[in-house]
């Protein structure tokens, strides 16, 4: 694997030409060559088309579709138009440091026949800047473990989001970007029973990721009954001790679960169909004991980003 492979930037948006812009901007800004940035205007938005246009970069391709097909939809369109052997996502509203195409290609492990490529970012949030993960996954981690079995009690010690991901375009050919309520993840999990599929975590902070817009995940999902069916849906690609950790760390840590019968039913399933560790537990008896605004203070007081206000 030389570095002249051509690596192919699949950008999902719309109504958004701003953050579009600003996305594109940072990945034309990579210092890795061959590149190719190709963004899927996801249903009629001319305000996107004439802002990118103004661009004038031959690499830049943009693909307006005349009806909406959702993320996945999109996302999955640009890995079948990318000329490129490997595949980089980037979401409209976040934004690339300029080596992090390049000290990812560099850091893909031998002998691993799919790796997924992540890196730290740093993550903005309303209530500070924080540098995500604080744990890297390596090789040797199963990705379902490493995404849902946390050693500590507070949020961020694992992270791999899209907009840090680059991967084989075979392996995604393999496995699509599936249709879900939570779609990044499931795409993950799935990975995680391929043979020969690894997530890998650059250590340097190469994204900025910013949590202050529209996107929906299991931390932001108000509608519980949604997060709690999808993660029963995914159980049977999980080992127990991940779906457990699901359940009661990711899950369980959110205002819209705290009613007594949610919580009833989270931990009724984690001790039925999932195996928790000691951690998992403590964290979940802290969601049910702490508001969530003093979690959140305490997160901010501990592991904030150097400089963050």
């Amino acid at each position: 694997m030389g570095l002249q492979e051509m690596v192919t930037v699949v950008i999902p948006t719309r109504n958004r030409p701003d953050m579009v812009a600003r996305a594109v901007e940072s990945a034309l800004a990579q210092t890795y060559a061959p590149l190719e940035v190709v963004v899927i205007i996801d249903g009629p938005d001319p305000a996107t088309e004439e802002r990118l246009r103004a661009f004038g970069d031959p690499r830049l391709t943009v693909i307006a579709l005349e009806q909406n097909r959702g993320a996945a939809g999109a996302r999955n369109l640009g890995v079948e138009r990318a000329k490129g052997a490997w595949i980089a996502f980037l979401d409209d509203d976040d934004e690339w440091m300029p080596g992090k195409i390049a000290l990812q290609m560099a850091a893909r492990p031998p002998g691993v026949r799919y790796p997924i490529m992540s890196c730290r970012c740093k993550v903005v949030t309303a209530r500070g800047d924080f540098e995500w993960p604080r744990r890297l996954c390596t090789p040797r981690d199963r990705i379902g473990d490493y995404l849902f079995v946390r050693h500590g009690l507070f949020k961020g010690e694992t992270f791999a989001p899209t907009t840090t991901l680059l991967a084989p375009k075979a392996l995604l050919q393999r496995q699509p970007i599936p249709k879900s309520a939570f779609d990044d993840w499931e795409w993950l999990i799935s990975c995680g029973q391929i043979e020969g599929c690894a997530l890998v975590t650059v250590p340097e902070v190469l994204a900025i990721h910013y949590t202050e817009s529209d996107r929906i995940t299991l931390s932001t999902c108000h509608n519980i009954d949604m997060a709690l069916n999808w993660a029963e849906s995914v159980r049977p690609r999980l080992s127990p001790r991940a779906y457990a950790s699901l359940l009661l760390q990711a899950t369980g840590g959110e205002q819209a679960a705290r009613t007594p019968a949610v919580r009833k039913r989270i931990l009724k399933s984690a001790l039925r169909d999932g195996a928790p560790t000691p951690m998992a537990l403590t964290t979940f008896l802290m969601h049910s004991l702490m508001p969530v605004g003093l979690r959140r203070r305490l997160r901010q007081a501990i592991f904030s980003a150097p400089g963050a206000a």
